[in-house]
């Protein structure tokens, strides 16, 4: 019974020393966690002050969501009444520059029309100024030539005159 209780011993000494190193490697890790707690502790205050910030920037800077939904219907109306009023000025300016239009066109045509008829006008004065220049140059050509008929005669008339002169001077020497 004794070897059986010595082997008992030796088995229940081994089994306290591992339990020793179980629980030695238990309190380091008991330790560790310790330490990971009082972090975690630390993080959660942290967190909770900064949740506690982030709730009084909420309540200070967040404006009412029925205020912004008034504020976004306001926005709304005013840009529809703006998108309205441009549209409706653009209308205007349309119709301003088809009148426009319509007066150039107008005007165009009676421009047209009057320089259609001032070039028939032209035309006409020309025609007579062609007339009238053909008539003088028809006189201007029979002048000329009754002008070079007398100059043929006064030519003839001189050319006698000199022979007669000669004549006469033969004779006054004779």
């Amino acid at each position: 019974q004794v070897g059986e209780l010595s082997q008992q011993l030796d088995t229940e000494s081994k089994r306290c020393r591992q339990l020793k190193a179980q629980n030695q490697d238990l309190q380091e890790e008991l330790c560790t966690l310790h330490g990971k707690c009082e972090k975690l502790e630390k993080s959660k205050c942290q967190l909770k002050e900064e949740l506690a910030k982030l709730q009084h920037h909420i309540e200070t800077n967040m404006v009412d969501h029925g205020h912004i939904e008034q504020y976004k219907r306001e926005v709304e109306e005013r840009a529809g009444q703006e998108i309205r009023q441009k549209l409706q000025e653009v209308n205007l300016f349309l119709q301003a520059w088809e009148a426009f239009q319509d007066t150039l066109e107008r005007f165009r045509t009676s421009h047209h029309d009057s320089e259609i008829n001032l070039l028939k006008d032209k035309i006409r004065y020309l025609e007579g100024e062609l007339d009238w220049m053909q008539s003088a140059q028809e006189d201007r050509a029979c002048q000329e030539i009754s002008t070079q008929a007398q100059v043929e005669r006064y030519k003839e008339l001189y050319l006698r005159e000199v022979k007669a002169g000669r004549w006469l001077a033969k004779e006054l020497e004779r």
